[in-house]
């Protein structure tokens, strides 16, 4: 396996279906703090002959021009999650420095920092959230008791109102982020099988196509569809049915690992999305499912897939439209050539000949 296929998890996304709710959320949210990044950058111009220390708003105004351009182009990352959330916490360190520098932090101005902290409980799960929004109160408290040390003993709500804020946000936002979160999961996936559906398999390939013209990394797609489903439907009924798709599902999922990407695109036919996947490795891959599924019967009846494979080449753009029209051609030859077998595009079989050659 290649090492950047394991290196595409993170401790904030853990697999696929974290990033598309991640994604999700933050294309909401980046809207709204596009508009909040305009009205502080003129604020802040505005402010410029104003200000004590003028040259103490240019952190801020780097760190947040830095973390809107981080934010846009957050698709053309692997690991999209890992970059924004070190641009929020840079958001955080430079809006405390510049209040600081300026106002001293014993001003209301020093509520901005509110605003990264929503962002933080808005995008991500608790365990990224909640470290990032103590790193906020731990920026604000450090900055108040050196700007004036014994603020403790002779107002010390000066100190725990601004932290109790901090919190207070942190929490109103994580309860909307759930909320929304829990509701866009019935959008995203297939209430029969459990798998990620077709709208959420639209927009990652969107997302993948971006990637694929920065990295030139091939994409594999492969096209599964149970043969002769519809005689267990109309012999057995559609419970059965049912039970066999999500049996499949789950045979999926097992053979299948965290960062292949598995959907059920409609009825009795799969996607699968294989990040870096070249020919050869896609048609082992395809190979191994189709294997798995033959190899035990679900419910007892023997069940079998036609499998379509086609991938992109290597430093050539990803273009789902191009690479799934063929593996689904690749499909109706497997069924066409008798069923339960892979069959490949043929671009995809002058490929894995051509690299075979010249390995030998």
């Amino acid at each position: 396996m290649p090492p950047h296929e394991e290196s595409r998890s993170s401790w904030i996304c853990r697999d696929e279906l974290e990033r598309v709710r991640f994604m999700d959320l933050h294309g909401r949210l980046m809207v709204a703090n596009t508009t909040i990044l305009v009205v502080l950058v003129a604020v802040i111009a505005m402010a410029v002959p104003f200000a004590p220390q003028p040259l103490g708003l240019i952190p801020a105004a780097a760190g947040l021009a830095l973390f809107g351009g981080i934010q846009r182009n957050s698709r053309r990352f692997a690991r999209p999650e890992l970059w924004v959330f070190g641009a929020v916490l840079g958001a955080e360190a430079m809006i405390v420095l510049a209040v600081a520098m300026n106002d001293g932090a014993l001003t209301p101005a020093m509520a901005l920092v509110m605003w990264p902290v929503a962002g933080l409980a808005g995008r991500f799960p608790n365990r990224a959230s909640l470290p990032g929004t103590v790193y906020a109160a731990v920026l604000v408290a450090v900055a108040i008791l050196l700007a004036d040390p014994g603020i403790l003993t002779r107002d010390p709500l000066a100190l725990s109102l601004p932290l109790v804020g901090i919190a207070a946000v942190h929490t109103v936002s994580a309860v909307l982020r759930d909320s929304d979160v829990e509701n866009r999961g019935v959008a995203i996936l297939d209430s029969l099988t459990g798998m990620l559906n077709r709208a959420a398999l639209i927009n990652r390939t969107t997302e993948i196509e971006h990637q694929s013209r920065l990295t030139g990394e091939p994409v594999a797609v492969l096209v599964l569809d149970l043969d002769r489903f519809k005689l267990v439907n109309d012999n057995h009924g559609h419970a059965s049915g049912d039970a066999v798709l999500q049996g499949v599902a789950q045979r999926l999922r097992r053979e299948l690992r965290a960062y292949d990407l598995a959907y059920r695109y409609g009825g009795e036919e799969f996607v699968v999305l294989l990040l870096g996947g070249t020919t050869m490795a896609a048609t082992a891959t395809a190979e191994r499912l189709r294997a798995s599924i033959a190899g035990e019967p679900i419910l007892g009846l023997d069940i079998t897939v036609s499998v379509g494979m086609a991938a992109s080449a290597p430093g050539t753009a990803f273009v789902w439209d191009d690479v799934f029209s063929r593996a689904d051609a690749a499909l109706y030859r497997a069924k066409a050539a008798g069923r339960d077998r892979v069959a490949g595009d043929a671009q995809a079989v002058v490929e894995a000949e051509l690299t075979g050659a010249a390995a030998s």
